[in-house]
């Protein structure tokens, strides 16, 4: 008897779980500069999830692309590490504020109420990978 275990989801519960933990770490992050909107000098940190979920370990996952003809287009080159949370950078207008902080509190209460979107959506998706797998335990109805 075959001894490999079988990945049900192929991979989409884990995925989905990735996806809950970095959408946790990224509202402490939204939540830290919130905090801070008032502290001076203070630079806001960003965190881009999809990027790291981009960057998890694709050799698992069955469907992967590959490359298979040198003309075939190039895949977008992964970031240097999206995971870790980075401060901001560019021209933003609020640093000409009095006090050199970087906080738009519009714009950081926008990303929180987006990321809780995406974190309940991600835990709707395992909510229903999982009564799938109940119902066929179950034996249907």
């Amino acid at each position: 008897m075959d001894q490999h275990p079988v990945n049900l989801f192929g991979g989409t519960i884990s995925t989905l779980s990735r996806s809950l933990d970095l959408r946790a770490r990224k509202h402490e992050t939204i939540l830290n500069n919130v905090a801070n909107a008032d502290t001076p000098n203070y630079k806001p940190f960003v965190m881009d999830v999809e990027a790291a979920l981009q960057k998890e370990p694709q050799a698992s996952v069955s469907g992967s692309m590959q490359l298979t003809d040198e003309r075939h287009l190039p895949g977008r080159p992964a970031p240097d590490d999206p995971e870790t949370a980075h401060t901001a950078d560019g021209d933003n207008p609020l640093l000409f504020r009095g006090d050199q902080n970087g906080v738009d509190i519009d714009a950081e209460m926008t990303s929180l109420a987006k990321n809780s979107l995406l974190y309940r959506a991600s835990a709707q998706m395992v909510k229903s990978k999982l009564s799938g797998l109940k119902n066929v335990i179950k034996g249907g109805n």
